[in-house]
């Protein structure tokens, strides 16, 4: 079972499963989107402590964890190589696909060979380009690094 552990602002720590940390953040998220709409269930209240009440950094974490949770990570550092440096122009070409997905594999040259590369991570599926481009814009935003998760090129 892959456990994360959570921290509180006070010091408080817990050791959560993935999946029930995926729940309770997708809870909370969608409480915190619209809380007319959705109600408060307990999971989500559990959770609270630990992401606070900002839409924008639940939403944050909410992405991290399911790309945790879907081993996105891995296949991130494929295309990236572990090097921050590859990581904006990879977000970019990315996002320029997001409607025209799948391509068609392309002529040589390191513009097609970044496209073949995201073809192969992605197996084609429109989904799996759509929770990258996610993680990638964590990245792209200041929100993670390499050099702050600890991966060494």
């Amino acid at each position: 079972m892959q456990v994360i552990t959570l921290t509180a602002p006070d010091g408080h720590r817990e050791r959560w499963d993935i999946k029930t940390t995926y729940l309770a953040l997708k809870f909370w998220y969608g409480y915190l989107s619209d809380p007319d709409r959705v109600s408060c269930n307990q999971l989500a209240k559990d959770i609270r402590p630990f992401v606070g009440d900002d839409v924008h950094q639940v939403h944050v974490f909410l992405i991290y964890v399911q790309s945790i949770k879907l081993g996105l990570f891995r296949e991130l550092s494929q295309l990236t190589r572990n090097q921050d440096s590859n990581v904006a122009r990879l977000y970019f070409i990315m996002k320029s696909l997001a409607g025209n997905y799948p391509v068609k594999i392309h002529k040589d040259g390191e513009r097609g060979q970044v496209l073949n590369d995201i073809q192969e991570v992605t197996g084609g599926s429109q989904k799996k380009l759509d929770q990258l481009i996610e993680l990638l814009g964590l990245f792209v935003n200041g929100y993670l690094s390499y050099d702050k998760l600890g991966v060494m090129a």
